[in-house]
């Protein structure tokens, strides 16, 4: 039996959900209140496909079309909202040996590939795959250049106390952190004001940087709308009760992912490294299993994540152009400022977290 393709309807939000909380690729930025808040803010219109075998659904792959002109592109995620990654998420695949799993996959992204061809016909289609998606064989079957990409992810299911976790840091942040926990300083999860408050300040990152933001308080904001209760944690730290330093940290299914924030404080007390080991133990104290330090392909920003001994995971992109790859990327790169032309076709979110 083939595998047919069709779009959720906004109806069928609570059903879609449920998939991506099945899924072991689905992610926070799956949930459809997500898509809506990335559809919003990118321009682009939102394709949340979804594949069946006969009745039973076997993956979700959420799509963007977003046009210039005459060339029309597609995306997963759309570009320029610091989301890492999105791509497929397949469902129902661990009880089939082998054989059969790869090619219900196979078929599965084939089927969706043929939507978007016969439906969108893109001159250009870009995917991120998330790091729980590892086998991107369908993809090279069907034309793609997939290239590897990289993260930093800490494993917190043993439940490690605050010294367990302390120690697997390495000297530097260990020391600094140690040297000043006697000194007088908050954290705490604050509301919209903090969201706003860590926003402007990867803003101002941007700036100084002469490069244009493309993150928004608004997208951060309805984000935090749209998902659950606690999906969205605006950490602050505060020093005699101003805010010095903060962090978006984006939760779903066990996995954190410190996202947004990191602005570099005028003090000399250390208080990323610090705000970074609280978010860690408070991850811990809610029974995460994974954090996330999204992003290790940046090797300045690459320096400062791996003081807290994170392991590497490896996601995927993966493009293809109907076009020659020189026009469709320089089509591509028209449509962002000029101050991110030297940034890879890529959307890029190391870029804008933690500004160092």
């Amino acid at each position: 039996m083939s595998i047919t393709v069709s779009t959720a309807d906004p109806s069928e939000q609570d059903t879609w959900d449920q998939y991506v909380e099945r899924s072991p690729q689905g992610t926070v930025f799956h949930r459809y209140g997500a898509l809506e808040s990335m559809r919003n803010h990118s321009g682009g219109t939102l394709y949340p496909l979804i594949g069946y075998k006969g009745q039973e659904p076997v993956g979700i792959f959420p799509i963007f079309e977003l046009n210039s002109g005459p060339v029309t592109l597609v995306f997963s995620p759309p570009y320029e909202l610091g989301i890492p990654t999105l791509g497929p998420a397949l469902l129902n695949m661990g009880k089939l040996k082998q054989r059969k799993r790869e090619k219900r996959h196979a078929r599965f992204v084939e089927s969706c590939l043929e939507w978007i061809d016969d439906e969108i016909d893109p001159h250009y289609t870009y995917v991120e795959t998330d790091w729980n998606y590892d086998d991107t064989r369908p993809f090279v079957w069907n034309d793609f250049d997939v290239s590897p990409a990289y993260t930093y992810v800490l494993p917190l299911g043993d439940r490690p106390s605050e010294e367990e976790l302390i120690g697997r840091f390495s000297s530097s942040p260990r020391r600094r952190i140690r040297d000043h926990l006697d000194e007088e300083y908050t954290v705490e999860i604050g509301g919209r004001d903090a969201i706003e408050w860590i926003v402007d300040r990867v803003t101002e990152r941007y700036e100084e940087q002469d490069r244009t933001p493309h993150f928004t308080v608004d997208f951060a904001l309805e984000l935090s709308e749209r998902l659950p209760d606690g999906a969205v944690r605006p950490y602050l730290l505060s020093i005699n009760g101003e805010p010095v330093t903060g962090c978006l940290i984006l939760e779903h299914d066990g996995t954190a992912h410190r996202w947004q924030g990191g602005a570099i404080p005028d003090t000399d007390f250390p208080a990323n490294e610090v705000l970074e080991w609280h978010m860690m133990l408070d991850a811990i104290d809610r029974g995460i299993d994974t954090y996330e330090l999204v992003g290790a392909n940046t090797p300045r920003l690459n320096t400062w994540k791996a003081k807290f001994s994170p392991e590497i995971r490896t996601y995927y992109s993966a493009k293809r152009s109907s076009t020659s790859m020189d026009i469709a990327e320089s089509l591509y790169l028209n449509l962002r400022d000029k101050s991110s032309l030297l940034t890879s076709l890529a959307p890029s979110t190391e870029s804008a977290s933690k500004g160092k």
